[in-house]
């Protein structure tokens, strides 16, 4: 059942992000969908946690689910949050260097294997 509900929430935040993001892609090449898909999911998992993170069924179906499909930035940053209200900074700076700096250095070093391979 749990593995249902996050199937579920998951399919439909995944839905959510095509409609909104396609609808505010920009010409000018910045990514405008996208900040504004991970910023509505900052803002709605902050107001969600409040609320569900009681509610195991409802959690899994909409912080886990919906908001996860949605955008996992939105994750990211209630994970940060949480370590920030704990006062834990020093795990809370590696988590934000090693998500934005890492990330970003995977992207690029997963695009120039794929480009070596399929050359």
């Amino acid at each position: 059942m749990n593995v249902a509900l996050v199937f579920l929430g998951g399919g439909l935040g995944a839905a959510c992000r095509w409609l909104i993001s396609s609808q505010l892609s920009a010409s000018s090449g910045f990514p405008t969908g996208t900040l504004s898909v991970n910023l509505m999911g900052c803002f709605l998992i902050g107001i969600a946690s409040v609320y569900l993170l009681q509610q195991p069924k409802l959690s899994l179906l909409i912080l886990v689910g919906f908001l996860g499909g949605f955008t996992t930035f939105s994750s990211f940053g209630l994970d940060a949050w949480r370590m920030l209200t704990a006062a834990d900074y020093k795990n809370f700076a590696a988590y934000i260097t090693l998500s934005n700096v890492g990330g970003i250095l995977l992207v690029i070093f997963g695009h120039k294997l794929a480009t070596l391979f399929s050359a």
